[in-house]
């Protein structure tokens, strides 16, 4: 009698033991299983935050500043995965600022000998053409832009004082007009077709 008297004091004593025993044994078994995070390609983000700011162009009523968010595409646009790009686009487009059109030329042709996807330096060279009256080149280049980024609206205007100084005013226009259903606050672009159909009164 007095064994099991003894005995029920040390399950007693072990009780708690026992009861955090099964109460781990639990968790272990309930602990639910993290999903390892899912990382986005950083050409797939600058995507989807470009469709953002895109989109936003047209909810923003004409009478706010867009300043920023139309800064923020052409960062995008300026953006890619390799450095190198990077940094030839920026000192390429320093070269262009300053007038360096030689130097600038060879950038550009550089950068998309190695990187032909890169949408803003097809445009970026088209201007480069513009600015030395070589237009047809500039046409060239400016209709590979587009084609790799449709939605550039700056592209769209390159294309239209392209067309212009052609002496196609017509297209110039639709060009223009191109720009303007992509980005509906662009004034100047509005000031430009006007001025045009000044020009060309049969328009």
């Amino acid at each position: 009698m007095r064994f099991v008297f003894v005995l029920g004091i040390l399950i007693f004593l072990d009780a708690p033991t026992f009861a955090e025993e099964v109460q781990s044994s639990a968790t272990a078994t309930t602990t639910i299983p993290v999903a390892p995070e899912v990382k986005i390609p950083p050409a797939q983000k600058r995507a989807q935050e470009l469709d953002k700011l895109l989109a936003r162009l047209h909810r923003v009523p004409h009478v706010m500043d867009i300043s920023k968010t139309e800064a923020d595409i052409w960062a995008l646009w300026s953006q890619n995965d390799s450095p190198t790009a990077v940094v030839l686009l920026r000192e390429s487009s320093a070269a262009i600022d300053a007038g360096d059109y030689d130097p600038a030329e060879q950038m550009l042709s550089q950068l998309l000998e190695t990187y032909p996807d890169f949408a803003e330096g097809w445009n970026r060279r088209s201007a480069l053409y513009y600015a030395m009256k070589r237009y047809d080149a500039a046409m060239v280049d400016v209709e590979h832009a587009l084609s790799l980024e449709p939605r550039n609206f700056g592209a769209f205007i390159g294309k239209g004082m392209i067309l212009r100084a052609q002496g196609k005013s017509d297209e110039a226009i639709a060009a223009l007009n191109e720009a303007l259903a992509i980005n509906p606050h662009l004034v100047s672009v509005r000031d430009t077709i006007k001025l045009i159909e000044k020009e060309t009164p049969h328009i």
